[in-house]
């Protein structure tokens, strides 16, 4: 592997960990009365799982869980999203699908929480989970069609830097030293 793909995902790794850290710290939320509606963590974690794979998208959903109240339901929940989401978003690029559909490893994230809130017998914020899924899973469907919609490459950009490095080294052969 390319030291520069790795250099590259672990940059992106760290800088959607940091973001997801910074906006559950500072509690960067849109809020309908006290449930939360819009969490940008759930964004940051799916990207993590579409743009780094399972193991980027477990480390962010690690940092995204960490500074909020309750870390014993998000952490397990923004885990099993960014590993749900990159796996399906390796599946989508194997097999020449549709790359936003990895937003739906979000989904699992939230059975997860739910099962964990259930397990606990905090059955009041069982509701508030269940919202916040419906709007989020939309929300990051969106925004990955969006950015797909708009270069289809970004989200594929492993491969397309694979494919310049093999065409460079294609050039160099074809060119014998003396």
């Amino acid at each position: 592997m390319n030291l520069q793909i790795i250099a590259r995902r672990v940059a992106v790794i760290l800088i959607l960990g940091i973001a997801a850290m910074i906006s559950g710290y500072f509690s960067l939320f849109l809020h309908i009365g006290t449930a939360v509606v819009v969490d940008p963590r759930d964004v940051l974690v799916v990207f993590a799982g579409v743009l780094t794979g399972p193991v980027g998208g477990i480390l962010v959903g690690i940092c995204a869980g960490f500074p909020r109240a309750d870390p014993i339901v998000e952490i397990p929940m923004f885990v099993v999203s960014g590993l749900v989401a990159g796996l399906i978003s390796h599946y989508c690029r194997t097999h020449n699908f549709w790359i936003p559909a990895a937003a739906l490893g979000l989904g699992c994230g939230y059975v997860v929480a739910g099962m964990i809130l259930m397990g606990l017998g905090w059955y009041e914020d069982l509701a508030t989970f269940a919202f916040r899924s419906l709007i989020m899973i939309h929300v990051c469907i969106l925004i990955l069609i969006i950015i797909d919609s708009l270069d289809p490459g970004i989200l594929d950009w492993e491969r397309r830097m694979e494919q310049a490095d093999r065409r460079a080294e294609g050039k160099r052969s074809d060119f014998p030293v003396e």
